[in-house]
């Protein structure tokens, strides 16, 4: 054997070994990295809704340089302040008054009533309504186009039978909850997708659990409502039975938009001021 054969044995032998080390530390750092004290420890905590970081902002300025009874600034002037949209700032102090910290009076704007201690937003439940809103408007018009593409005639049925028992409960006098969001699942379920129908039941699920959300809808007038939502999901019902995607999707995109107009309506600070309905 030349010394060059030898050499190379050589080399790759300390290359094979050099893989081998090289193989049981990473094993090793795996097993650490999979261990269930190093997982607990890494594990991804839940980012501040956009709502509950304005909340702590306004609440550190009331603080800071307001004292009680002093009205804080309108909604515009705080979105500008704090480099957000309006109804995240409308989501802000309604949870601010909700924990005791603000008062909203009726076409007047919001007040300061404690400067005591931060107050803790984050014990409210869900999502902020228009956060959940915005997802659903990045989302469901697009699953309404598809359905429009793939419905079947059983599915049609079903998007009939939900919009059916819509009419009768509105004709009632009654919420249409459960109908409407059987409407809206059905149409996730003819994408055949099963994530996007995951995805959209806990939307729905995360509307009604938000307690902004259960304040808001506390001091709504559903009858100022229930024949613009109902006209909504029969054009979506239309362009969905006749195939049309586009028109499927400017429909749902057109509902999504009436229930911002209509959240932005309720929550005002004439309607929160009234008693609850």
């Amino acid at each position: 054997m030349s010394r060059a054969e030898v050499g190379l044995c050589f080399w790759s032998g300390q290359f094979g070994l050099t893989n081998f080390v090289l193989s049981r530390r990473k094993k090793r750092r795996y097993a650490r990295a999979m261990s269930p004290t190093s997982l607990s420890s890494t594990s991804p905590v839940a980012p501040l809704r956009s709502f509950e970081v304005v909340a702590k902002q306004i609440a550190t300025m009331v603080q800071a340089s307001y004292r009680i009874g002093q009205r804080l600034p309108a909604e515009r002037e705080l979105a500008k302040t704090f480099g957000v949209s309006r109804p995240t700032v409308r989501e802000a102090i309604l949870s601010l008054a909700m924990s005791g910290m603000l008062q909203v009076r009726s076409n007047s704007g919001a007040y300061v009533i404690s400067r005591r201690e931060l107050p803790d937003v984050h014990a409210l439940e869900g999502a902020g309504p228009f956060e959940n809103l915005e997802a659903r408007q990045m989302i469901e018009p697009q699953i309404a186009a598809t359905a429009a593409q793939r419905a079947t005639k059983a599915i049609i049925v079903q998007l009939a039978d939900a919009l059916a028992m819509m009419r009768r409960e509105h004709a009632e006098g009654r919420e249409a909850d459960a109908s409407d969001h059987r409407f809206h699942v059905i149409l996730a379920e003819a994408t055949g997708n099963s994530a996007l129908v995951s995805i959209c039941d806990s939307l729905w699920r995360a509307q009604s659990d938000s307690s902004i959300w259960q304040e808001i809808h506390a001091h709504m007038r559903m009858e100022d409502y229930r024949s613009i939502w109902l006209r909504d999901h029969e054009a979506i019902f239309e362009a969905v039975s006749t195939g049309n995607a586009r028109k499927a999707s400017a429909a749902m995109t057109r509902h999504l938009g009436n229930i911002r107009d209509a959240l932005m309506q309720a929550s005002n600070a004439k309607s929160m001021a009234r008693e609850k309905t």
